[in-house]
């Protein structure tokens, strides 16, 4: 949501999720600031409320709480309220993050065909978190610790508003965070949005093989797996800004360009398809009925 002020603009941005493990809370946050973020947004608010089932421990909300606090200090976001309770509807906990920013005038650059559509960081990365931290126990049955600490390892990387910044003085713009329903929704939402069609590549997108074997594990599609921390942006000189994300340290990877038309091609070798409206995020695959308070 934005709104117009004499000083410039308010833009405001909604997550709700749900799970059963106590970092829901930061996901949440997370989502919140990149897309912030990702507007130009510098000085961030943020209020949350959280929700957990009848039946859970009073503990369970004073965990939430205690995570979300400590990320926000971290990430120099300002909190400006916390919420609870508890609802006889709901089967997981669930966190609603808001957050709030004033921003200049904003940029209205609009991409044009031939220019091309990066993916920095990786598609799947939180989805493959969050199913790590629900499904653990099921995950040391098949995989070492040294390969599930390494899963854990990519925590940090759900925040990305340093990386945005250094994108966008590298020449980027459009650039969008990848939540809800994963790349593929991405970038589906991101050519209906410009009335204009895309040409991709899928061996492209980057994917990390952490993602790739918990994915494989729980039979769910990295493509439609929520990814926050990770975005999406629009580039005109490719190679000066591949150079710039190389030396800056950002995985960044070419996934194809913008057409004149509306088709909205994935090429798969000599396969081609076309990407479909958003599905539902494959992460909630992985939930079945309530398993502890």
């Amino acid at each position: 949501m934005r709104f117009e002020t004499k000083d410039g603009h308010i833009i405001s941005e909604q997550t709700v999720i749900c799970g059963y493990s106590k970092q829901i809370g930061v996901y949440g946050v997370a989502a919140v600031a990149n897309a912030l973020a990702a507007e130009g947004a510098e000085h961030i608010g943020i209020s949350v409320q959280i929700q957990i089932p009848d039946y859970g421990y009073q503990s369970r909300i004073h965990g939430l709480e205690k995570s979300i606090r400590k990320i926000c200090k971290e990430k120099d976001l300002e909190l400006l309220e916390v919420k609870s309770g508890k609802s006889p509807v709901l089967r997981f906990a669930q966190v609603v993050v808001n957050g709030v920013a004033a921003v200049a005038e904003p940029k209205t650059r609009k991409p044009e065909a031939g220019q091309a559509v990066v993916l920095l960081k990786w598609a799947g990365m939180e989805g493959m978190l969050r199913v790590t931290e629900e499904k653990e126990e099921q995950l040391k049955e098949r995989f070492s610790p040294a390969f599930l600490a390494q899963i854990k390892s990519y925590a940090p990387q759900v925040f990305s508003m340093k990386e945005m910044r250094k994108a966008r003085e590298a020449g980027a713009f459009g650039l969008r965070q990848i939540g809800e329903g994963g790349i593929l929704a991405e970038l589906y939402r991101m050519a209906k949005e410009e009335g204009m069609g895309l040409d991709l590549e899928l061996h492209n997108i980057s994917l990390l093989q952490e993602t790739v074997e918990v994915c494989e594990q729980f039979h769910l599609n990295p493509y439609q797996m929520t990814s926050t921390g990770s975005f999406l942006a629009v580039v005109s000189d490719q190679s000066a800004f591949l150079r710039q994300m190389e030396e800056a340290g950002i995985p960044v990877s070419m996934i194809g360009y913008f057409t004149d038309n509306n088709d909205k091609i994935i090429r798969n070798g000599e396969e081609i398809r076309y990407i479909d409206r958003p599905a539902p995020d494959a992460v909630y695959g992985i939930f079945s009925e309530p398993k502890e308070k």
